[in-house]
Parts: C-alpha cells; sequence; structure tokens
C-alpha cells in the first residue's frame, strides 16, 4: 500500500512540476512576445526581450532604414518655421508686435540647437536642451531671474542639446503638495559624447537645476520623461529583419565571388605521401598547403590550380532574392513610423510616392507640427520668458501657427483657376450668368480679391466736380476753352 501512495505522491508532484513551469512559460511569453506555445520564438529570430537606448542608437548610427525614419520624419517635420504670435490666433492679421519681433530673432538664432534636439527626442525615450545662462551662478542652482532681465537676450549664451545617456534624473520631488511634485528636483549632465569612450571627449559630470533644463519626452502624456516613445522601437524587430535579409543575401554573392573551393581525392590517392610533400616545402599539414594555394588563386584572376591526385570543384549557393523578404520587413517598418513605403525609400523600389500616400504623410506630419512642435517651441520661449531673456507675452498666450502642408503648391493653384475659369466661360455661355465669380477664381490661387467698386449714393449732395474730368465746375476761375495736350 505505501508503495501505491509513493508512486500516487510521485504523480502529483510530476504534476505540479509542469503546471508551475508551464505558469513560468506563459508569464515569459506574456511579458515579452505574448506566444505562450513557444515561449522561446523570440530567443529562435533574434529579437530581444528589451530595446535599449544604447541598441536604438546603434540602429539609428548604423542602419540604413532606422536612420532614413528618423530624417524622413524631421526634416518633413520641420520644413519650415512657424509664426509666433502674442496672443490667439486670430491676432495673426494685425500689425506684428516688438514682443513677436523679439521671438523670431532669438528662435532663428538657436533653431538648428532646438530641432536637434527634437532629432534626439526621436532617437530615445527622452532628450533635453539645457540652457547656458549668464548669470554668475553654478549649474546647480536656479536661475537668478533678477540679473537675466537686467541683461535680457545678452544672457542667453546658447542652447546645449542632450542625448538620453547624456542626461539623468536626480532625486524626485515627493511633496504631494508641491506644483512639481514627481518631478526631478536636479539632473546629471554627463558632457562626455555618445560613443566616445573618453579618448576625444569631456568626461565631466555636472549637476544642472531643473530652470535650466527643457525635458523632450515625446509620447509622455504622463509628465514622465521616462516614458517617453522612440520613433524605431515598435518597429525595432523589422529593422533586424530587414539586416538579415539584405545581409544574407550579400553574404551569398560574397561566397560566390570568392571561389570557395573543395578538393576530392580518391581512394588510391596516397595521403601519407602528400602530406609529408606539404610538410617538407615548410607547411604543417596538408590542409596548410591546400589553403595556401587557394589564397594565392584567389588573389589573381588569372590565377591556376593544378591538381594530380584529386579533383576541386567551387563551393557555391545559389544567392535568393531579398526582395520580397526585404519589402515585407520594410513595409511593417514603415507602417510603425506612420511613413507610407514610397515616401520612405522613394525611387529604391521603382515606383514613386502616390498622391494618396502623400496626402497621408503631410496629414502625419501637419499633425506632428500643430501637436508636439507647437509644445516644443512654446515650452522654450515659455522657459525664456520665465527666467527673464524676454518680456511675459501681454495677452499671457502664446500661439504658434504652422503652414498647412497640404496646402496646394503653385502648380496646383494655376490648374484649380483655369478649372474654375473654364466652368465660368461654360456656364455664362450656357445660362448668360457665370457660376463662378472672378474673386472666388482669384481665391483659388491665393490671390487678393479684386475690391468692388462703390455704387454712388443717390441721396449724396452734389460735391460741385465734373463727373467725366473731376474738375471742380464751383471755380470761377476755371478755363472752359482749354483742350487735351
Amino acid at each position: 500500500m505505501s508503495d501505491n501512495n509513493n508512486e500516487v505522491q510521485f504523480l502529483v508532484n510530476a504534476l505540479a512540476d509542469q503546471v508551475t513551469v508551464g505558469r513560468q512559460r506563459a508569464l515569459y511569453a506574456g511579458q515579452f512576445n505574448g506566444n505562450t506555445k513557444r515561449t522561446k520564438l523570440w530567443d529562435e529570430f533574434g529579437y530581444p526581450d528589451t530595446v535599449t537606448f544604447d541598441m536604438l542608437y546603434r540602429a539609428y548610427r548604423r542602419n540604413s532604414s532606422a536612420y532614413a525614419g528618423v530624417h524622413k520624419t524631421l526634416d518633413s517635420c520641420w520644413i519650415d518655421k512657424p509664426v509666433i504670435i502674442e496672443g490667439p490666433l486670430v491676432d495673426k492679421s494685425k500689425k506684428e508686435t516688438e514682443w513677436e519681433k523679439t521671438v523670431t530673432k532669438l528662435l532663428k538664432k538657436h533653431w538648428s540647437k532646438i530641432k536637434d534636439a527634437d532629432r534626439r527626442n526621436l532617437v530615445g525615450h527622452y532628450s533635453a536642451i539645457i540652457l547656458q545662462i549668464k548669470d554668475n551662478r553654478d549649474w546647480s542652482q536656479p536661475v537668478d531671474t533678477a540679473l537675466v532681465k537686467r541683461l535680457g537676450e545678452a544672457a542667453l549664451v546658447k542652447l546645449i542639446p542632450a542625448w538620453e545617456s547624456q542626461i539623468k534624473p536626480g532625486n524626485y520631488d515627493i511633496d504631494t503638495l508641491s506644483d512639481t511634485y514627481g518631478q526631478p528636483v536636479n539632473y546629471t549632465f554627463n558632457e562626455q559624447p555618445v560613443g566616445d569612450d573618453g579618448t576625444y571627449g569631456n568626461i565631466r559630470s555636472v549637476t544642472v537645476h531643473p530652470s535650466r533644463v527643457i525635458i523632450l519626452a515625446e509620447g509622455s502624456e504622463d509628465d514622465n520623461m521616462l516614458s517617453g516613445i522612440p520613433l524605431n522601437e515598435a518597429g525595432y524587430n523589422d529593422l533586424l529583419d530587414i539586416e538579415k535579409a539584405k545581409g544574407g543575401s550579400a553574404e551569398g554573392f560574397l561566397k560566390n565571388a570568392s571561389r570557395q573551393l573543395g578538393i576530392e581525392f580518391s581512394k588510391e590517392t596516397d595521403m601519407a605521401t602528400l602530406k609529408k610533400a606539404a610538410t617538407d616545402a615548410g607547411f604543417k599539414d596538408l590542409g596548410d598547403a591546400l589553403n595556401d594555394k587557394i589564397v594565392r588563386m584567389n588573389r589573381g584572376t588569372d590565377a591556376a590550380l593544378v591538381m594530380q591526385a584529386g579533383q576541386a570543384s567551387v563551393l557555391s549557393v545559389a544567392p535568393a532574392d531579398p526582395t520580397p523578404t526585404w519589402t515585407v520587413s520594410a513595409n511593417s517598418y514603415s507602417s510603425t513610423i506612420l511613413c507610407p513605403f514610397n515616401m520612405l525609400y522613394g525611387k529604391q523600389t521603382g515606383n514613386l510616392a502616390s498622391t494618396e500616400d502623400k496626402t497621408a504623410w503631410a496629414i502625419r506630419c501637419n499633425e506632428r507640427r500643430n501637436g508636439w512642435q507647437s509644445w516644443l517651441i512654446t515650452a522654450v520661449v515659455q522657459r525664456w520668458c520665465d527666467i527673464g531673456v524676454i518680456a511675459q507675452p501681454k495677452t499671457s498666450e502664446i500661439t504658434v501657427d504652422w503652414s498647412d502642408l497640404l496646402a496646394p503648391g503653385d502648380s496646383e493653384k494655376l490648374d484649380n483657376m483655369a478649372k474654375l475659369a473654364d466652368i465660368a466661360q461654360k456656364t455664362q455661355q450656357a445660362y448668360g450668368t457665370p457660376a463662378v465669380e472672378i474673386n472666388e477664381i482669384r481665391a483659388a490661387g491665393e490671390l487678393e480679391p479684386i475690391k468692388e467698386p462703390k455704387e454712388p449714393d443717390p441721396n449724396a449732395k452734389p460735391t460741385g466736380k465734373d463727373p467725366l474730368t473731376d474738375d471742380d465746375t464751383s471755380d470761377p476761375n476755371r478755363d472752359t476753352n482749354r483742350t487735351a495736350q
């Protein structure tokens, strides 16, 4: 009876172990790749469980698709400069104020730094703009706003863009009654360039006060800088597949071009004699001697290999066409950055971007410009106001107005005007009245409307002027016999 109990206990323990292992595998799978059946699927494919900043930065610097994705987004969204308005958008039509002139001049000077900080934000989870201020204080102290206000624009020395790995949050504000609750009370800035081992760059680290730092963390709607979403994070696995397909095909081509040879000896060959001849010639063994001959042959296109006891054959592989596999991965990556395939890769596929692709991409860029980039410009300008570099806007409102990337170009404007003019001509001939007025046609080309002549007021008093010559008929000295010259 005890043996039966032991067997039952053994089966129960084995079953419990299987359940535990299954739970662990399901937990692992749910945490990373979501496949509860094949829990090591990502390991087999070579995908990492976690994508770090170093991996994202390396992909940006060395992977052509990752680089193109970042700069296609960056350059399309920053293709022109916005208009800064002191007040709501309706004030755009008013005369430019002195405050707007000052802000426009400052932004023009520091435009490249702001754009570069956004580039670093696209690569990592966040980036930063450090304000170098001339206030005679250490960077770890708050900005001396009183001194900065006296200096004005001269107090702003420069803007310093920083990568995610260069600037780290220090201690956090844990006072729930504070306006800055949950935000860092200081930052640590490492001046060493990313990728430098200390040979060339400065390796000094400094503590920076939050009043001197502007954090860029696109996608972190919870105001946590660590919640930013890198542009290439979602498509990182696709970037690896692109490299596999492209590199695998290139490797096959290289192997064929290298003329790797295989040497086959018959069973009658006296291997001992060949080995002795090789060692007498100064080689370690027969294989070393054959490798030397093959290396010499591959150095020149006219070299020949003469053999008596063996038969040489070329080891070749049929290189596969990477286009279908590469295209699938490239399309998948393009979808993660919301960029149409033909817009990102252009003529490499032999196709030009369609009108629908251009429209979709323009909508994507308009959304980013009017959302994230407007916030960024406003944050920079508002920080300048808060520390005293420039005055606060009189209306306490700052508006950033971008051009519409969906607006028609000059050729499209002329085409629209021509179509409307054709409609006006045909409807005039058919019905006696044009369906389109002249100012509607001019509006399609974004031209100023023609002012309509004022109708005379029948109740107005006579002015005493000739309606044809505009001469004053009430002047007694007027020469009525004057003739036109």
